[in-house]
């Protein structure tokens, strides 16, 4: 099964994308962009670039305008020694969707994507139709499952110096958090170096970590457009249990779907990420669905956490409301 899923995922890796550039306000953005309609902006995290997002593109462009960046500092975006802090982030990404004529659209972060995320809909919140996030705590968190965090945040430049060795840096975290059947190929992980390792990333990438505390605090009350969680059952450095509880934090909480993988789900099951955002984007999650097999072992959240409107095919017969 994991031959097949990996096979799948290498033709689509050959696929060819539609890179654009532009500068707003001195920043440079870098993207990739594929099909027209309804826009869905997808970001990544560390240590990665737009390619986070490759798998999942060929099927979202088929019915929706798609725009995966290089986040500020990655890959082949503008690298300015400057203001890294979350919501600055957010507001320069948003700036950026203005300046190529995307005013509503869906939503989908990874990793730290997520942190960005997050704050974009604290600024914008009337933009976001639909957000789907993946693998990032939120109420829940324990610093010894991630030490890195205050390590980089502490020692920027030691950080810097680490993430100057791209090869040795992407692997060591793809080998650490992915679930070992599911790891990217060595064509895949050549594809993610790369992008990892242009001029100027290993200096302000560290400022992510180092800048956090500056960010503005989110309000998730305002979280109230239809939410998909996203979480890998086997991500070390995430546990389920961050997962639980979520429901009562984030209003519009529709589902949460757990996948058989570490922490990149976009790269180990690229086919079961795919299908929960594309059934996702249309509404069409259901609890009983077998990609919610993991999710129900959990206990975890697998249809809208509120109530619905009341609704049947049959007038004038009670419809029992979502609990």
């Amino acid at each position: 099964m994991a031959d097949n899923l990996r096979g799948k995922a290498q033709k689509m890796s050959q696929r060819e994308f539609t890179h654009k550039t532009t500068t707003v306000n001195g920043l440079d953005w870098h993207w990739v962009e594929e099909g027209t309609g309804p826009a869905i902006v997808l970001l990544h995290g560390i240590p990665e670039s737009w390619r986070c997002w490759q798998h999942q593109i060929p099927t979202l462009a088929k019915q929706f305008r798609v725009i995966a960046p290089d986040m500020k500092g990655y890959g082949r975006s503008g690298k300015p020694v400057g203001d890294y802090a979350a919501s600055t982030v957010a507001a320069e990404t948003l700036a950026f969707l203005d300046a190529i004529g995307v005013e509503n659209f869906h939503l989908a972060g990874h990793d730290w994507g997520v942190v960005i995320a997050d704050n974009i809909i604290n600024l914008a919140a009337e933009r976001v139709e639909r957000y789907i996030r993946c693998c990032l705590s939120l109420h829940n968190y324990d610093a010894r499952n991630s030490l890195h965090h205050q390590w980089n945040g502490r020692n920027p430049e030691k950080a810097g110096q680490l993430m100057a060795n791209a090869d040795a840096y992407v692997r060591v975290w793809f080998e650490t958090s992915c679930k070992p059947e599911y790891r990217p190929d060595e064509a895949e992980m050549q594809e993610i170096i790369k992008e990892f390792s242009y001029p100027g990333i290993s200096d302000v990438v560290p400022l992510y970590f180092a800048h956090i505390r500056k960010s503005i605090p989110v309000d998730y009350s305002k979280f109230t457009m239809p939410v998909l969680y996203i979480h890998g059952e086997h991500d070390p450095r995430q546990p389920v249990e961050y997962a639980r509880g979520m429901e009562d934090h984030i209003p519009g909480l529709e589902a949460v779907l757990v996948i058989d993988a570490g922490h990149f789900v976009t790269w180990e099951r690229p086919e079961d990420v795919t299908n929960g955002m594309m059934w996702f984007l249309h509404s069409m999650l259901a609890s009983g669905l077998p990609l919610f097999d993991r999710t129900r072992h959990y206990g975890l959240p697998t249809r809208p956490c509120g109530e619905v409107e009341s609704w049947g095919v049959n007038p004038g017969i009670a419809v029992q409301k979502a609990s």
